[in-house]
């Protein structure tokens, strides 16, 4: 039957990951606060890199997920921003969409 009607539709159990994450409420604590940059350049403006961290990925069915998840990578490695930031979304053909937010984490110099 799966070849003619599709794959069974998943359950919302199986693709909610909203769960409250102390990780990812900090991550939003911090990003809402303005404590850390998140660009779409390769710089951050007025500011020089000290040091690059790599690449971060993270991946949800819900987007806050996808973006403070990448939030709270950043800061687990004590990241100071986030630039080349992108995203994207994936869409299924039963209709789910699968976000992806990526960037790379980077340590700023001190101001003078």
């Amino acid at each position: 039957m799966a070849l003619i009607f599709g794959s069974p539709r998943k359950q919302a159990a199986d693709k909610d990951d909203t769960g409250t994450d102390q990780r990812l409420t900090l991550a939003k604590d911090i990003y809402m606060a303005g404590k850390m940059k998140i660009v779409t350049t390769e710089a951050v403006p007025g500011r020089d890199i000290q040091s690059a961290f790599g690449l971060l990925v993270c991946r949800s069915y819900v987007f806050d997920n996808a973006f403070y998840g990448l939030m709270a990578q950043a800061v687990d490695v004590n990241a100071d921003a986030i630039v080349g930031y992108r995203e994207s979304v994936a869409f299924h053909p039963e209709g789910d969409k699968y976000y992806s937010c990526y960037g790379t984490a980077v340590r700023m110099k001190k101001l003078k």
